[in-house]
């Protein structure tokens, strides 16, 4: 995931869709400037490193340094510095800063979620929902992708995932089973997912062609003993855990054996705190 530069650029237009009024007026827009970036927080997981170097450079700043996409920073550790004349600097500092901050906040978490996931499951994959915040979902992903996280789902036309909402429309079993075998035939390279609320729903669409499941909001007991039942009659099948899993319980539930969980918890996860000074030079 990568923001362009017309994303980046409406960033910018946001805070200065007019100029910077107190940078003009004080007459100091043409002095030299340096822009430090440092890290606030004891422990903190780098995202939309390339996205704040480019926005810098948008405002016509030089970079003369950024740490890496996806690095944990301990408190005071630079994540960025730039140089430019004061009017580039207090034209990008606050939107760099705000995207670093919303940013890394979701990749902490995400990083925190799948050190705790893979603790208990070395392999198991930590995947979040389309519920991202409105208006945010590059950066949003990006994030989650420098914690380690993937997407579970980039939007509709990307995957197929038959919820209960859609079975609704089918007045039996029959009628919903072909209409499975007509998503399978049609769309033969894409796996077949179907959300289920029980063990005796997800052996029925098993049986019916479910490539991957989705166990929603099952009870941690009922979760461990479906994904045993499941794998054991059916091996092809990937099962994934979701609905309600966050950073308190990930363990338990990755300890459960599914390949995957599912969540929209590091969208909520609080900003990180970054640190910005500006010195004249």
């Amino acid at each position: 995931m990568r923001l362009s530069q017309t994303d980046l650029q409406q960033l910018l237009d946001e805070d200065i869709p007019m100029g910077d009024l107190t940078t003009r007026l004080l007459g100091i827009g043409a002095k030299a400037a340096k822009l430090t970036i440092v890290c606030r927080r004891a422990s903190m997981v780098l995202a939309c490193m390339d996205e704040a170097q480019r926005l810098c450079m948008l405002g016509g700043l030089h970079v003369a340094y950024a740490a890496q996409e996806g690095a944990r920073l301990s408190e005071g550790e630079v994540l960025l510095r730039a140089k430019g004349d004061a009017h580039s600097v207090h034209a990008v500092w606050k939107m760099t800063q705000n995207l670093l901050d919303f940013a890394c906040g979701i990749a902490t978490y995400t990083r925190d979620m799948v050190d705790a996931a893979r603790e208990v499951n070395a392999q198991i994959v930590v995947a979040t929902t389309r519920k991202t915040p409105p208006f945010a979902k590059k950066i949003a992903i990006k994030a989650v992708e420098s914690g380690g996280g993937v997407a579970h789902r980039l939007g509709l036309s990307e995957t197929v995932l038959v919820f209960e909402e859609h079975r609704a429309f089918f007045s039996n079993d029959a009628e919903l089973e072909a209409a499975l075998l007509h998503v399978k035939r049609h769309a033969p390279e894409k796996p077949l997912v179907i959300e289920v609320h029980s063990l005796e729903e997800a052996q029925k669409f098993a049986r019916m062609g479910a490539d991957i499941l989705q166990l929603e909001k099952f009870p941690i007991e009922r979760l461990r003993q479906s994904v045993q039942a499941l794998q054991t009659e059916f091996v092809h099948l990937k099962l994934i855990a979701t609905g309600g899993i966050t950073l308190q319980n990930v363990r338990e539930y990755a300890a459960c054996g599914a390949d995957i969980i599912v969540t929209s918890a590091p969208y909520g996860a609080p900003s990180s705190d970054v640190k910005v000074y500006i010195e004249a030079l």
